[in-house]
């Protein structure tokens, strides 16, 4: 498909901001400004301080931004590496269970049935060994079950990106910037009376990836989650597959952040303000 040529950077007049981008300038303390930057009484000297000064703040706010997106798909990465690693190291354990289930079942079965073929033996011995054949087809199903589950892996040891929004211990790495909290923490356009990370949260519990609130097991699921050390927990595959889809959902979320702030940068493009 093709279209017509369009401008290449469309400027936006800020008595057309979205209310999230209206939202966003005032976290960022830069409503004012874009207010003081379209009087017409300001002199033009005033202006081009004022349009640098809210360029910096935009600049800043965009790599803060960045910086989350990018720490979020770095343990994104970590964790997809460790889940393929157990994810093979249980399919392996399910072949081999298949194999030997097979065989010895099999194994059993045939000679419960080659013994059966004497009139002068007695019928308890072939019985045995095909009663023996289900017994051990069965346990080793069983186990099988079992085993589909996968293993367990030590936690992290270390705070992730989703520490600092329950409360968890921090590193410098985790940390958010100011600016990308205050974003976090802003009305969500799907229900302005909340904030969109728990927006985010609702839809995590509706997932099944964070247990629900007073669950029993609703501060484990977190201190997982969130990397707390303590060497008596451990993740199943679920469990990282559960915080994987947590991080690309604060992956994307620092990503739209993104998105308004161009709309804010096109605010004090020179053709809209003179």
């Amino acid at each position: 498909m093709d279209r017509p040529k369009q401008a290449l950077f469309t400027a936006i007049n800020v008595t057309k901001l979205s209310p999230s981008n209206e939202e966003l300038a005032e976290q960022l303390e830069v409503r004012a400004l874009l207010d003081e930057l379209y009087s017409p009484t300001t002199p033009v000297e005033r202006k081009a301080v004022i349009r640098e000064k809210i360029n910096e703040t935009i600049l800043e706010s965009y790599f803060d931004a960045a910086s989350v997106q990018a720490e979020a798909e770095r343990e994104q990465n970590k964790l997809e590496a460790l889940r393929q690693t157990l994810t093979s190291q249980r399919d392996r354990r399910v072949e081999i269970n298949n194999a030997a289930n097979f065989i010895a079942s099999g194994t059993l079965n045939t000679l419960g049935s080659s013994l059966g073929f004497s009139n002068r033996l007695p019928a308890f011995p072939g019985n045995f060994y095909q009663m023996l054949s289900g017994v051990v087809s069965t346990t080793m199903s069983m186990y099988a079950l079992k085993q589909n589950a996968g293993g367990k892996t030590s936690g992290q040891g270390s705070p992730t990106v989703l520490a600092e929004l329950f409360g968890r211990p921090t590193d410098e790495a985790t940390t958010y910037p100011e600016s990308v909290w205050r974003f976090f923490h802003g009305r969500a356009p799907q229900d302005p009376t909340k904030s969109r990370i728990e927006h985010l949260e609702e839809i995590w519990i509706r997932r099944n990836e964070l247990e629900p609130h007073g669950s029993r097991r609703e501060k484990l699921k977190l201190d997982l989650v969130c990397g707390m050390k303590d060497s008596k927990k451990s993740m199943s595959i679920d469990d990282l597959s559960d915080e994987i889809n947590m991080l690309s959902d604060v992956s994307a979320l620092s990503l739209l952040m993104s998105h308004h702030l161009r709309d804010l940068l096109r605010t004090i493009d020179s053709d809209v303000v003179k």
